[in-house]
């Protein structure tokens, strides 16, 4: 009987020790957020080459802001007169825990007409980031349909 209950008692040790020993998984990190995001002038998605561009969004970081940036990109499938891309960072949010983003921006001069991928990515000094996706068009003056007000 002693021998048994040595047993049983060595085994519950044994799965203690195991159990103890075992990694706790990464902790879940809380992510920025990104709400009432508007693009373009009337939050028409519409940029106009070498003309101003808005863009306005309430963030909120997990921790601290890191950095805010956008980056304007080609979408695969798409036709474009030449390969083109662009990309603008923001340090000044840098240890914020919110903030609202209301920039203005010059499409640049380079820029080429299409469709394009509007991305917004919030970093935070948690390591954590998170980005809005849009689609925006971008046209020279000539070739705007309606001219924005």
């Amino acid at each position: 009987m002693k021998k048994k209950i040595n047993h049983y008692l060595t085994a519950a040790i044994a799965v203690l020790i195991l159990a103890s020993c075992q990694e706790n998984p990464d902790p879940i990190l809380p992510s920025p957020t990104i709400d009432n995001v508007e693009i373009g002038l009337n939050n028409d998605e519409i940029g106009v080459i070498g003309r101003d561009f808005h863009l306005n969004a309430d963030i909120l970081a997990g921790e601290l802001i890191e950095q805010v940036q956008v980056q304007i990109i080609p979408i695969a499938g798409e036709t474009y007169e030449s390969f083109w891309k662009f990309e603008i960072t923001w340090e000044e949010y840098k240890g914020s825990k919110n903030a609202n983003i209301h920039k203005h921006f010059d499409i640049p001069e380079d820029a080429v007409e299409g469709i394009f991928d509007f991305l917004i990515i919030i970093k935070d000094q948690n390591g954590t980031s998170t980005e809005e996706k849009r689609s925006i068009t971008i046209y020279n003056l000539e070739n705007l349909p309606v001219a924005p007000s």
